[in-house]
């Protein structure tokens, strides 16, 4: 079956195939952001990144605590990931008990207003650092996207407190404040160092930002308390994502997402017709595929 292209009579902008077409309206369609939190996102233009506080109850945390327990178990593979930090990759594939942060709906009014609709997931892992762990090298989250800065965020992300302790002490992420608008000339490992602050966070709350913003896992320097984490992170619909969302998640699960993460897993179409598989709708592929 031929795709419509440019050039052929039948190409206007987006494509005219039925069978493409179908189902083609996505979920995660543009929301105009409420003015409670229009704030949020200036502060984030502004500064980079913003605190939001209080977002799930400490009952919610303690159920989804529970739930990922058994989940971590492995220690980090080097310098980045963190020798003494246990990371889960693969979360949709593990447990459905971190649904509501990836799709919190505050969280995704705001991502609106930074990417385009049909934005993917691009990385989602729970992050534990332990004591003794090191600093994490300063890095910003896009700069897989080889295009010069200053320029708008090609992803943006969130980092959940998951404990009640999440503070300088024991790993609260370090940010650069306005870090976001550096060019590629950046100042020098030391003087990050002091540029940077700690976005301590009650439990329940996340630190939101650009993905353009200079960042790093804290030292954990206390003896006896982890700082347990969950980010999520979320990039425009033509980028490549970090981790192959569709990959992950065994085809049987794909019914099982809510509709908003099943689209930011990559079951969804960006207009014209990026993201059919055959010609179709990807949902319709997982459907087949579940069945073999």
């Amino acid at each position: 079956m031929a795709l419509a292209t440019e050039g052929d009579p039948s190409f206007s902008g987006i494509n005219t195939n039925k069978e493409v077409m179908d189902n083609m309206e996505s979920p995660l369609e543009r929301k105009m952001l409420s003015k409670e939190w229009e704030w949020a996102a200036k502060e984030v233009k502004e500064k980079g990144y913003v605190i939001l506080k209080n977002l799930l109850s400490r009952e919610e945390i303690h159920e989804i605590r529970e739930a990922i327990g058994p989940l971590l178990t492995d220690s980090g593979r080097n310098n980045f990931e963190g020798y003494n930090t246990k990371r889960v990759y693969g979360i949709l594939g593990k447990t459905r008990a971190l649904d509501k942060l990836i799709a919190h709906p505050v969280v995704m009014a705001l991502l609106h207003e930074f990417l385009l609709p049909n934005f993917l997931l691009t990385a989602a892992q729970l992050i534990d650092i332990c004591p003794g762990e090191t600093p994490q090298p300063f890095h910003y989250d896009d700069q897989f996207c080889r295009v010069p800065r200053p320029r708008a965020p090609f992803s943006m992300a969130t980092v959940w407190a998951l404990d009640d302790n999440f503070s300088a002490e024991n790993g609260a992420t370090v940010v650069i404040p306005g870090s976001h608008k550096w060019d590629d000339e950046v100042p020098s490992v030391k003087q990050m160092s002091e540029l940077g602050i700690p976005a301590e966070l009650p439990i329940g709350s996340c630190v939101f930002f650009s993905g353009t913003l200079w960042h790093g896992g804290g030292a954990n320097k206390s003896t006896d308390t982890n700082r347990c984490a969950f980010t999520a992170q979320y990039c425009q619909p033509w980028v490549r994502t970090q981790e192959n969302m569709m990959l992950s998640l065994p085809f049987d699960q794909v019914s099982r997402l809510p509709p908003e993460i099943q689209s930011m897993a990559g079951y969804s179409i960006h207009p014209p017709f990026i993201g059919h598989v055959d010609g179709r709708h990807p949902l319709k592929a997982a459907e087949r595929l579940a069945k073999l």
